[in-house]
């Protein structure tokens, strides 16, 4: 077998392996430092460029996934990020498999679930309900989204990937545009951004005016715990930010079919609308996306939405790393196997998009 020679850290930055304890979860993004933001992004680098130095690190490990709500890109990600770090993968895909449809509790349903494994991901529509899990469960526990407030690990993608775009963080131009009231995933953003120096956010939201809200309204400036330049249209901010991040108009939240339409329209980013952005503005969504991103916008550079997507995978990686315990290679030094990590393929013609 090929002996390799293994790399340092690609930002120079060492990675020291942080052994959890059972009460450290992975709740909220809200008050992460900026230096745990940013080593967690670094692992999620190393693990991308190099995989084969992390793919026994997590051996002997189960991994327990608990989805309260339908989910593609999340719990996909989290499975394979698991498997390709050598665990095993108990999953939950759909409660109806369990018996919370004749009574059982969430809470005993988790407390199980963390019998059973090393650590778990729940994702529940219900805000709050994660403190409420944590209470029960005896091993970390990541939330994979939770009610329309919080959905730390997308944040962590969303920053990787635009941290791997532009550079840094600091001095961004970020404008979020759709319900972002209702999108955990804005909100989470918010949080993570905070993390960083002189970034400007800009917004429209589509959910203010929507005779379907909630009173009162709270100030998106208190949302974003910070100052918040609002506009009337994604045209009116296209020439003034570096990241377009595109939420989903939920149609749920109104009425009137008309006012979803009005408010729609205030949002949907369109192959002609682009032109008038920067040319190296990324475009971001969360996904599944709706009318306020067709298809049209697929084939333009501004499409950063499906790298976004698969580097879920790399990010993933590093958050079951961090509250797993890990370093890379110790299950593989513990068997006495070399790993060869020196995999990097010849540059393909066209950019991969591949975690």
């Amino acid at each position: 077998m090929l002996q390799c020679h293994r790399s340092s850290p690609v930002d120079g930055i060492p990675r020291t392996p942080s052994f959890r304890t059972a009460t450290q979860n992975l709740l909220s993004i809200d008050g992460w430092p900026r230096t745990d933001i940013e080593s967690l992004l670094g692992m999620a680098e190393d693990i991308r460029r190099y995989p084969g130095e992390f793919a026994y690190s997590l051996a002997g490990t189960l991994v327990c996934t608990v989805f309260f709500e339908p989910s593609t890109r999340t719990r996909l990600s989290f499975e394979a990020a698991a498997h390709r770090l050598g665990a095993r993968v108990l999953s939950v895909g759909d409660i109806q498999t369990t018996r919370v449809g004749l009574g059982e509790s969430v809470t005993d349903t988790l407390r199980m679930a963390g019998y059973y494994a090393d650590l778990v991901v729940a994702r529940h529509a219900e805000d709050g309900m994660m403190e409420r899990m944590a209470a029960v469960v005896d091993v970390p526990l990541i939330n994979a989204g939770e009610g329309q407030g919080s959905h730390p690990t997308q944040t962590l993608i969303d920053l990787f990937t635009m941290r791997k775009h532009f550079g840094s963080l600091d001095g961004l131009r970020v404008g979020i545009a759709g319900g972002v009231r209702y999108s955990r995933a804005a909100k989470s953003l918010f949080a993570g951004l905070r993390a960083f120096r002189d970034v400007r956010l800009h917004v429209v939201d589509a959910v203010g005016d929507a005779d379907g809200a909630p009173e009162p309204v709270p100030a998106l400036s208190e949302l974003a715990g910070a100052d918040v330049q609002e506009h009337a249209c994604v045209a009116d901010m296209l020439g003034q930010v570096d990241v377009l991040y595109v939420v989903r108009v939920q149609r749920e939240q109104y009425r009137e079919p008309s006012m979803y339409e009005q408010q729609l329209s205030r949002c949907r980013v369109t192959r002609e609308l682009l032109r008038g952005g920067q040319r190296d503005m990324a475009v971001l969504h969360c996904l599944p996306r709706g009318e306020e991103l067709p298809e049209e916008v697929d084939e333009t550079p501004f499409n950063h939405y499906f790298r976004q997507a698969a580097n879920g995978v790399a990010v993933r990686m590093a958050v079951l790393q961090r509250y797993l315990g890990r370093s890379r290679l110790s299950t593989a030094a513990l068997m006495g196997q070399n790993l060869c990590v020196d995999i990097a393929p010849t540059q393909p013609a066209k950019p991969s998009l591949a975690w």
